[in-house]
């Protein structure tokens, strides 16, 4: 879909330029297939563009497009959300919790929720994540990406949420297999779990040899690491 956007994009290159800049270099096509866009339209290839940005992780850039995008046109749920990510990007958390929590009064309700759920994780707070990953869930329950960001928060709460977490990353994996971030949860949840062995046939699974070492060496730093963690909230109690 954002390719398809993207091409339309180039049909009417001097729309984005209302908002200042030009975010489409391409060979314009023939005259005649040219059609004029609405303010809407234009408006939707504007956050589509400021969306590409996010996508490759230019979250500066993005947040200045949105802040001129803020002068000039209503903040739709979409603006929202994008904002949201773009404050995130830029680690100015509770400024991107307020932006997500705005959502919860639209249609993007799931999408602001799993926002504030991962602003909570990028700040440590685990559990909190937990809850509002949970409640993203619930809102919507075939999102592999919600399943997936539930799973990973509950293996970081610890010991109580191993089982659910594994249940979590399974279903996830089952909505969307081709996603390697849920497979590599998925085997740290098995090694957490004491299923080496299924851990193991699924990381035969991954084709080359090279990706299977690393992700095994990954998930087995993830666990020492959680581990020493573990020890020295511990020994501080």
């Amino acid at each position: 879909m954002k390719k398809i956007i993207a091409v339309a994009a180039c049909l009417w290159v001097s729309a984005c330029a209302d908002y200042g800049f030009d975010p489409i270099e391409a060979v314009s096509p023939a005259a005649n297939s040219v059609k004029p866009l609405d303010e809407a339209s234009t408006s939707r290839l504007y956050l589509s563009v400021v969306n590409g940005l996010i996508e490759q992780g230019r979250y500066r850039a993005a947040l200045a497009y949105l802040d001129q995008y803020a002068v000039q046109e209503k903040k739709t749920p979409y603006f929202l959300r994008l904002y949201g990510e773009a404050l995130l990007g830029t680690k100015q958390y509770d400024a991107a919790a307020e932006a997500f929590s705005d959502l919860e009064r639209s249609d993007l309700k799931p999408d602001g929720l799993n926002g504030v759920g991962r602003v909570k994780a990028a700040q440590g707070h685990w559990a909190a994540a937990v809850d509002y990953f949970q409640r993203a869930v619930a809102a919507r329950p075939s999102s592999a990406e919600f399943l997936n960001n539930l799973g990973y928060a509950q293996l970081c709460v610890g010991k109580d949420g191993i089982a659910e977490a594994e249940f979590n990353l399974r279903q996830a994996q089952e909505l969307d297999p081709a996603s390697t971030s849920i497979r590599n949860n998925l085997v740290i949840a098995l090694m957490m779990a004491g299923k080496d062995g299924e851990a193991r046939r699924l990381l035969s699974g991954i084709s080359t040899t090279r990706e299977r070492a690393e992700v095994q060496a990954f998930a087995t730093a993830w666990l020492e690491q959680r581990s020493r963690t573990e020890n020295t909230t511990e020994e501080d109690m």
